[in-house]
């Protein structure tokens, strides 16, 4: 994690939104309002800046995170929206709904910002300081809440400089936001399906669909389970190959997860190599981490041996999803 940043506090206006674009842009952190919240805002196709909002807020889960568009033109650029889906943005957008769709092809998200599904969630936020900040930007910023995990969700500027600073750029400070709790969000799936209430109410959503919404099966936030929507206890992406942890060594036919600067025996012979951060960088290490499953998975290899991984920092949550690769299936 990025430490002893001075961070910098604007009152809301064009050049605050201009100086959050460039922050963003330059692979930065930014808080900025919302009507729900204060958002934690990061490049959403940038994976070592996402990597930088996990550390930052602490004991990060790597659940997947909002992607926040100025528009819904620029919601369909990253995910496939079906009628019911595009009633509910049409309807609701801008405003506190979040919409969980399948991914386009060329999605621009980062994988470390969708924990590696195959959907992503979208919200167009009504606060007239987000629109501008995104504007001013030109892409997607993903924004959980502004607030060390666990903390109370912020409402003010005060509240997410007392959480984070020094560990962000920016706060953007827009007063007291409107709605104060989180987005609805609501899964495009087959059924639609309620996973998360928020500042819109389920009334208002099913009235539109015409029919009442699915809720989420009860064991959807067993540790085991792989998430749905931010927000949700997650389990990562799983590669088809077996995960061997805390490898010392290579065997034959397998493929190798690397961190660090050292070497393991049998590497040499290995289906193929990937380091997650040849110099330990635990940030870099987070940002790789399904990029490099998927990539190593495409390979088709006996298995994956992958070496150790701190506990510390960010180490915790990428040892929490190879966990969870591991588990047999």
């Amino acid at each position: 994690m990025k430490t002893g940043l001075k961070t910098l506090i604007r009152p809301a206006g064009r050049d605050a939104a201009e100086a959050a674009a460039r922050t963003l842009a330059a692979g930065g952190l930014v808080a900025f309002p919302t009507e729900t919240v204060y958002g934690l805002g990061a490049d959403a196709a940038n994976a070592v800046a996402i990597a930088h909002l996990y550390a930052a807020k602490g004991r990060p889960a790597f659940n997947p995170l909002i992607a926040h568009v100025a528009d819904l033109a620029a919601a369909k650029r990253i995910g496939r929206f079906d009628a019911r889906a595009t009633a509910l943005a049409e309807t609701f957008w801008p405003g506190p709904l979040t919409l969980v769709v399948p991914k386009t092809d060329d999605c621009p998200v980062a994988e470390l910002a969708t924990a590696g599904l195959d959907t992503v969630a979208i919200r167009i936020p009504a606060h007239p300081v987000a629109q501008d900040i995104l504007r001013a930007f030109g892409g997607a910023v993903v924004a959980p809440s502004a607030n060390i995990s666990g903390h109370v969700s912020p409402t003010l500027a005060a509240h997410v400089e007392a959480d984070l600073s020094g560990r962000i750029d920016l706060i953007v400070d827009g007063g007291q936001v409107e709605v104060g709790v989180e987005s609805t969000i609501v899964g495009c799936f087959e059924a639609p399906m309620l996973l998360r209430p928020g500042g819109l109410a389920r009334e208002r959503i099913e009235a539109v669909l015409g029919a009442p919404l699915a809720r989420p099966p009860a064991d959807l936030e067993s540790d085991s389970i792989q998430p749905l929507a931010p927000g949700m206890l997650a389990s990562h992406y799983a590669p088809r190959a077996a995960v061997r942890l805390n490898a010392r060594d290579v065997e034959p036919g397998e493929a190798l997860l690397a961190f660090g600067p050292a070497r393991s025996p049998g590497c040499e012979a290995a289906a193929a190599v990937m380091n997650l951060s040849p110099t330990g960088d635990l940030d870099e290490a987070a940002a790789n981490l399904f990029g490099y499953l998927r990539a190593l998975d495409a390979k088709s290899p006996r298995g994956i041996a992958v070496m150790p991984v701190p506990e510390d920092g960010l180490g915790e949550a990428i040892n929490d999803r190879l966990r969870r690769a591991a588990v047999a299936r």
